[in-house]
Formats: C-alpha cells, structure tokens, sequence
C-alpha cells in the first residue's frame, strides 16, 4: 500500500467528498483525511500514482500529487 498527499481543486462541497471517498473505497483504498478548505485529501491505496490521478479522474474531479 502507498500513501499518497493530493490536492483536488474542484473539490468544494460535501458532495465532492462522498464521492470521492467512494471512488478510493470501491478500488480498494482508504481515505485518511479529507480537507475541504485546503482541497487536500491523504489516500491509502495499492496502486501507483497515475491509477490514482486516473481513478479521480473518473469519479469527475482534476487532482495532482502533492508532497
């Protein structure tokens, strides 16, 4: 399992974080913390980084790996 810091701009709302945590669930992972206002989410997942931007990608949201 890797651990990954990724920033979602376009992440705004409680809605925004039900669906993203869905995503990250149904392929397996955990989300460790969420932050709306800093639009930055810590995810456990085994998988790499770009199945990770790919799997935001698909539940509708443009995210970046941070730090």
């Amino acid at each position: 399992m890797a651990i990954f810091k990724v920033k979602i701009p376009d992440m705004m709302c409680e809605h925004c974080e039900k669906r993203i945590r869905t995503a990250v669930t149904e392929a397996g992972g955990d989300t460790k913390s969420l932050d709306l206002s800093s639009k930055e989410v810590v995810i456990e997942i085994n998988a790499t980084a770009d199945k990770l931007l790919a799997l935001l990608d698909d539940a509708g949201y443009d995210a970046q790996i941070i730090d």
